[in-house]
């Protein structure tokens, strides 16, 4: 639900205002509900205020259970950093016993993100003016805060204003840096958000690895076919990364998807480039003996990080780790880095990092001699 917030410009005024409208749809909620606020700029840095006054321990919204609030800003300018002495963390950033596995108390988790440098928490938020004559009573109160600083971005990198005419087109016009905070800042939002709310004990979520197991079941259901001479009959892994029905959604890159070969920039990130990627560069391209095996898997909250050797005679060109480079009947053996991002269910990012050097000299380009010292002792046999 959104919920649009102009203000007076008084900020005790629009402090309660903004808490009673926040009430009112507190009001609406059956027994047993609960909800979380995603807040940006001046709403954002009420609501931070809202759970730091002084004459209270308590949090002023009973059923909230989780509080996530972007660039914070006292005003419509930019932050202004300012050093202040002793200039201590407060004690309500201590995060450490919020998602234990059996904590004792019960803390409200706010997660605050702002751009530029580390900064000090009393520098930006005037209810925490802390020194050494003064004491932390912020750790009496029954939330922990948590602030994540993203350098070489600006106030309003997480929202993007998206056209339906523009839908699954690439916004020229945005920052680099801000697309990757987003990104990132949209990550621990949502674990956040996950963890709140007990997401997957009570109601059905896409499971992101079971997805990611699904299209690699697709890639080595089409080399099944090939090495049996059936054609392309299975379903093509590529369709898992053209649906774009989620794009200009909250957390969703405005772009197409994207597969990148790093160490060989071969991939794509249109439906055009990325059907010509699998269809003649990715597996099952390339020789028909291709291996995979999965050494270690990370999942994250919207990411999975696998550690994977892939291995082959090199009997035919492979277009997406040796382009150009004809078959030298070798045998190939490398550990790959895959980093793949889903949003809303679906694919929308990978990046393969490996160690090309390592390959070139497996086939017989470079020599191993040119290699590092470390790995010239290693006289591997492929």
């Amino acid at each position: 639900m959104y919920l649009p917030f102009m203000g007076c410009g008084d900020a005790d005024k629009d402090r309660k205002a903004l808490e009673n409208a926040v009430h009112l749809k507190e009001d609406e909620l059956e027994t047993g509900e609960r909800y979380a606020i995603v807040a940006y700029h001046r709403p954002a840095y009420l609501l931070l205020a809202s759970h730091h006054m002084s004459h209270s321990t308590t949090n002023p919204f009973p059923r909230l259970c989780a509080l996530i609030a972007y660039y914070p800003l006292s005003s419509t300018d930019q932050f202004t950093y300012r050093q202040k002495d002793n200039c201590s963390p407060p004690g309500c950033s201590d995060t450490s016993s919020i998602f234990d596995p059996g904590p004792k108390s019960t803390y409200l988790p706010i997660q605050i993100h702002v751009p530029g440098p580390r900064v000090q928490p009393c520098a930006l938020w005037p209810w925490i003016s802390l020194s050494a004559s003064e004491g932390d009573v912020t750790y009496k109160k029954r939330h922990r805060c948590h602030v994540y600083s993203y350098a070489g971005s600006r106030a309003g990198f997480a929202e993007h204003n998206i056209s339906e005419d523009k839908l699954g087109e690439v916004d020229e016009e945005v920052n680099p840096e801000d697309e990757i905070s987003s990104q990132l800042a949209w990550s621990r939002a949502l674990g956040c958000l996950r963890r709140s709310f007990g997401v997957g004990s009570h109601w059905a979520v896409v499971d992101i690895e079971t997805v990611w197991e699904d299209y690699w079941d697709r890639v080595w259901g089409e080399l099944e076919s090939r090495r049996e001479n059936h054609g392309s009959v299975a379903e093509p892994a590529v369709d898992m990364l053209t649906r774009h029905d989620h794009y200009g959604e909250l957390g969703c890159p405005a772009g197409q998807s994207s597969v990148t070969c790093v160490p060989t920039m071969a991939g794509g990130s249109t439906i055009s480039t990325l059907r010509d990627f699998f269809a003649h560069a990715f597996i099952p391209a390339g020789p028909a003996d291709q291996q995979i095996r999965l050494l270690s898997r990370t999942v994250g909250s919207d990411r999975i990080v696998d550690e994977i050797t892939f291995s082959c005679r090199h009997t035919a060109e492979i277009p997406w780790l040796l382009p150009g480079v004809q078959p030298t009947h070798r045998d190939i053996k490398v550990i790959i880095v895959v980093v793949v991002g889903f949003c809303a269910g679906q694919i929308t990012r990978q990046s393969l990092y490996w160690d090309q050097a390592s390959v070139l000299a497996q086939v017989g380009v470079i020599d191993y001699g040119l290699l590092p010292l470390a790995a010239q002792g290693e006289n591997i046999q492929h």
